[in-house]
């Protein structure tokens, strides 16, 4: 095979490539994943002996000499309930800042879509022709929907919305098409919009799936550089007799035949393009630490540039160079968001004020912690940084990349909080500013089991708002007994939002809420209050609207003035 037939083939050789990396990143995402999991359970399940030097945070509040004994009134919401935010700025903010930086990502999707439209009339030679012009570059900018689902859309009504608007928008371009080209027709149409996006599609449903997207996108990227080794590598040797001669006598002197020889090129060029796999992970690492990337960005990045590569593959055949001018689009497309996103960012700077928001839940919930963390995660973040003790429910779910690398680099153990000192070392490297999309960062805490208590102490009390979690709670839930105590003795209960369903013990519930309000400290901020009123909200699920109710109880929360300790 010569360089020419090498050309040639090419889009064989992107195929071949696709095909052997992409089951098999889905295959090692679900074992890395997997691995990951048990290693961060077993070693959050054991417990570390503190010393000495493990005390309890020492009280820097203000002081209040006036104490007003209250009782407790807990009053149910349920989805009848009419919910309005006192703190409207807030409220607004959490509702259209995805929207914002999902019309964003539209306009740099609008631009690679041209771009590349723009590539392939080059490259064909068909001439301009508005109509064909328009259903190609529609068909280009599928990717668009995909992302505003990613970024913006919170429900699958929603999803389902985006998605209807774009083939609405694709029919009457189709029309045109067809009333312009009497021999093209309807199924040619759709035949020809399957072969640009479905299989781009597909495989990105499973790499979005819950259970691997957290790391899906990295292993794909490392899949794809060292297959492409595993499989150029031998083709280069065998046009290349200056290179085949001197492997093939190795060979021989090693004492393998050539079917041997030829397995070995692929074992060597997968190692080989391996390592540079491994060094662009690393460089992505950096980049997130460095703050120059998000974890958002990584995955609608991995989005454009997968579509990229299968929209661009029939450009082989009219040469490889437009195969590479074609992946330029997704240049443009990066060049634009970023630069959108740096003048977002200079339009936030006059929203300085930071509200974290620490998220409790019953461990046990699973898929359920999952959908609401989503949820919570696609809004919440760009107000404010979230925190939560890292737990069996969503440690897969919140695993950032350096979190990631650092578990493949066996160093996972020197992330988990032994001691006081260590503590106080998370807490200062926490990150509290938002990333070049706006976005916040998710804090995340690994603890033993007999330290997650003295960092729920100091989270409880430097957070703005607490959204606990109690579905599922029942009296074997003892962990969130002691929070549910913490949270009344640490912080007013304005400040808490407590969600309930029909799996929560409410009876038993309410028994634990007296009781921790009855056995409430004397330096708890709640003995200021005139009346003690504490709310639990009734979730029905989030995919039935209920999103509406839990951002505006949430942003009131956030209104609230934390107090100060009380001196008895």
């Amino acid at each position: 095979m010569n360089t020419d037939s090498f050309a040639r083939n090419l889009s064989g050789v992107v195929l071949l490539v696709l095909i052997i990396a992409v089951p098999l990143a889905f295959l090692v995402s679900i074992v890395i994943l997997r691995l990951y999991r048990r290693a961060v359970i077993k070693v959050m399940r054991t417990s570390f002996k503190l010393g000495s030097t493990a005390s309890m945070p020492i009280d820097t509040s203000e002081s209040f000499g006036h104490v007003t004994e209250t009782t407790l009134n807990i009053i149910v919401h349920d989805s009848t309930s009419e919910v309005s935010s006192t703190n409207e700025p807030l409220h607004e903010r959490l509702v259209r800042a995805p929207w914002r930086a999902a019309a964003i990502y539209a306009v740099a999707g609008v631009c690679y879509a041209l771009a590349l439209t723009i590539v392939f009339l080059s490259a064909t030679r068909i001439g301009f022709h508005l109509p064909t012009f328009l259903m190609l570059f529609w068909y280009y900018a599928w990717p668009v929907a995909v992302t505003v689902c990613l970024v913006a859309a919170a429900t699958w009504r929603t999803r389902l919305i985006t998605v209807l608007v774009y083939f609405l928008c694709l029919v009457p371009i189709a029309v045109v098409t067809l009333s312009g080209r009497p021999l093209v027709s309807w199924g040619q149409i759709l035949v020809l919009w399957l072969l640009t996006n479905l299989v781009a599609l597909l495989v990105l449903l499973a790499f979005l799936n819950r259970r691997i997207r957290a790391v899906g996108p990295l292993v794909l990227t490392f899949m794809i550089i060292a297959v492409t080794g595993s499989v150029i590598l031998p083709i280069v040797v065998g046009i290349d007799s200056k290179l085949l001669r001197p492997i093939i006598i190795l060979g021989r002197v090693l004492g393998l035949d050539g079917d041997s020889v030829f397995r070995g090129l692929f074992v060597v060029g997968f190692i080989v393009f391996g390592l540079l796999g491994w060094l662009a992970l690393r460089w992505i690492g950096n980049l997130y630490k460095q703050k120059k990337i998000s974890e958002q960005s990584i995955t609608i990045d991995a989005v454009w540039l997968l579509f990229g590569m299968f929209q661009s593959i029939g450009l082989i055949f009219e040469g490889e160079r437009w195969f590479v001018a074609s992946l330029m689009a997704f240049v443009v497309y990066k060049i634009v968001s970023s630069a959108l996103f740096s003048f977002l960012g200079d339009m936030t700077a006059k929203y300085p004020k930071r509200h974290s928001l620490l998220f409790l839940r019953v461990f046990s919930l699973g898929k359920r912690s999952e959908q609401l963390f989503d949820m919570l995660e696609m809004h919440w973040k760009y107000v404010g940084s979230i925190r939560l003790i890292t737990g069996p429910d969503l440690v897969t779910t919140t695993i950032e990349p350096h979190e990631f690398l650092d578990f493949l680099s066996g160093k996972l153990s020197r992330r988990f909080i032994d001691t006081v000192q260590t503590l106080d070392l998370r807490l200062s490297e926490m990150d509290s500013q938002p990333d070049r999309d706006g976005q916040f960062r998710v804090n995340d805490f690994f603890c033993y089991d007999d330290t997650w208590r003295m960092v729920l102490s100091r989270l409880v009390g430097s957070s703005d708002v607490v959204l606990m979690d109690l579905r599922g709670f029942s009296s074997q839930n003892a962990g969130c007994i002691f929070e549910i105590n913490e949270l009344i003795n640490t912080v007013t209960v304005r400040r808490v939002v407590f969600i309930i369903d029909d799996t929560t013990d409410e009876t038993f519930l309410r028994q634990v809420l007296q009781k921790s309000w009855g056995d409430m400290k004397q330096t708890s901020p709640n003995r200021l209050s005139t009346s003690g009123v504490l709310h639990l909200f009734r979730l029905q699920g989030i995919q039935n609207g209920e999103l509406q109710r839990i951002l505006p109880i949430l942003s009131t929360a956030a209104h609230v003035t934390p107090e100060a300790q009380v001196v008895a």
